[in-house]
């Protein structure tokens, strides 16, 4: 899957605020499932529903993994209702789960990707490692050239931005930024997943929520 793919999918899923799960970003797995079901993840009043492509069904519960609570204390809104989705996309399965909160562009989007069924299926760690491995030396080389060069011209300047490397989360993760927020992906053990957050605040601000949701992601996973 070309690097590329996430950029291009990153800048849709931040417009997710009038849709209801058509996050088509990287994916986010997990080879087993989570290890226990949090409680109250929905109120009575919620309601979830779920959509396949061609019978593919995740073995992680991807929204089961954030509750209402966890909503609440970061976006300051508890859980409406949840719409899942699980697909394959290519040697990975995608299970993404779409947090509706009452105010809409305050929705959280949460994939989790994992390998297919069967022998021989592709390590999600390995393609984890490939991505952002290429990605930071790209970075470092666009560093370096704007140092000896300048800035670059046009539309060169926001393909330049390189991940951030965010510390003390899961076994690795990295922030990609962009001009309405960002996305946070996470690696534990050989499941990776990534969450955004709507709403409002800078991408700092986005980054310290979606770290927030995550530690409770890598609690329950």
């Amino acid at each position: 899957m070309p690097l590329r793919v996430y950029l291009v999918a990153l800048s849709l899923v931040v417009m997710f605020a009038g849709c209801k799960s058509t996050d088509t970003s990287g994916p986010v797995n997990s080879s087993t499932p989570a290890a226990a079901s949090p409680a109250n993840v929905a109120s009575p009043a919620t309601s979830t529903s779920s959509t396949s492509t061609d019978g593919v069904k995740a073995k992680v519960d991807v929204c089961n993994l954030l509750t209402s609570d966890d909503l609440k204390q970061v976006q300051g809104e508890p859980l409406k209702e949840t719409q899942r989705s699980d697909r394959q996309d290519g040697e990975f399965i995608v299970a993404q789960c779409y947090y509706a909160l009452p105010t809409t562009v305050n929705s959280v989007v949460l994939n989790v990707t994992t390998a297919k069924e069967g022998a021989g299926a592709r390590d999600p760690k390995s393609f984890w490692k490939e991505t952002f491995g290429r990605k930071d030396e790209k970075g470092s080389e666009r560093e370096r050239d704007r140092n000896e060069k300048g800035k670059p011209k046009g539309g060169e300047e926001e393909e330049s931005v390189a991940p951030e490397k965010i510390g003390d989360l899961g076994d690795d993760a990295y922030w990609i930024a962009s001009r309405v927020g960002g996305a946070l992906y996470v690696l534990k053990k050989d499941v990776f997943f990534r969450i955004s957050v709507g709403g409002a605040g800078d991408a700092k601000t986005k980054l310290n929520k979606s770290k927030t949701l995550a530690q409770r992601v890598l609690k329950r996973i």
